[in-house]
């Protein structure tokens, strides 16, 4: 590297530098400090969140949907995968349709979803015109307000687990299958040994990616229950924000759900680490 090389790398490597410290890094610290009282370091805002019932029910909340959706959109995601890939492969109308509703702007879904599953809204109608009962899909004082989110939740991300897998499966060689029609391995078999064993990296990259982003639920929730129907860590800080006037304490709780995504974050990306080893050339 010559003299004059030098400066000119220095630049390129500060200017990116210098730009996420002032858009990403000190905000963060601003708002770190703001979950603090004005008046000297202090965790009374942390302590009185912690004695709301209702930031309880938004920590766990941020755990248990994020997880229900994680298990809906990778059964159907993978199952998308292995139709959508199979020998008989489907139309490109099918592989459109399974991917449109990422493509669709989330506010534009989730009102969509807000007409389907209201108290009279198109699911059921349809209940009724077929003679069952109307259901509580996002009523308040129903737990399967619950259900309702994860299904919406994973309808919109479903796709993008689902191309994950797809490019996951295309790398598998095929002359593996061929080994396993020699062998006399049904279809389960097959999947069970040869498919699932290979895709595994491509299954903890979707899950690491969609585990963390999942966390960040807000608008869902928000849309179809309301911020007190099925609350979250963002909706909590939201509602703090907004409603009750407590900035101190909103950015307390969005410190937490900070850290709370970090953490599962940077564990998923160690465990990933560990269980799908980078192959080294000979």
């Amino acid at each position: 590297m010559s003299r004059r090389e030098r400066p000119l790398i220095a630049a390129f490597c500060l200017i990116p530098l210098a730009f996420m410290a002032a858009v990403m890094i000190a905000p963060a610290l601003g708002g770190v400090a703001k979950s603090f009282d004005a008046n000297g370091p202090s965790f009374s805002n942390y302590r009185e969140i912690f004695r709301d019932p209702m930031f309880l029910r938004a920590l766990l909340n941020n755990l248990v949907v994020p997880a229900g959706s994680l298990v809906i959109e990778f059964a159907a995601g993978l199952g998308l995968a292995l139709f959508l890939t199979s020998s008989s492969r489907p139309s490109a109308i099918v592989e459109a349709a399974a991917i449109f509703p990422f493509a669709i702007p989330e506010i534009v879904l989730l009102t969509l979803a807000r007409f389907i599953f209201a108290p009279r809204g198109y699911l059921n109608g349809a209940l009724v015109i077929a003679g069952a009962s109307p259901m509580h899909w996002i009523e308040p004082n129903h737990t399967l307000k619950y259900l309702t989110v994860m299904m919406v939740d994973a309808w919109h991300v479903t796709p993008v687990v689902m191309l994950i897998l797809m490019a996951g499966i295309a790398t598998i060689p095929n002359e593996l299958y061929e080994a396993a029609r020699l062998d006399g391995a049904g279809r389960w078999a097959t999947f069970r040994y040869v498919t699932l064993p290979m895709l595994m990296p491509a299954l903890i990259a979707a899950l690491v990616l969609r585990g963390v982003d999942a966390l960040r639920i807000f608008a869902t929730t928000l849309v179809l229950t309301g911020a007190e129907g099925v609350p979250v860590l963002s909706t909590y800080a939201y509602q703090l924000w907004s409603d009750a006037q407590e900035p101190n304490q909103a950015m307390a709780a969005s410190v937490i759900l900070a850290l709370l995504v970090t953490t599962i974050g940077a564990a998923g990306f160690i465990i990933g680490r560990q269980r799908t080893p980078i192959p080294v050339a000979s």
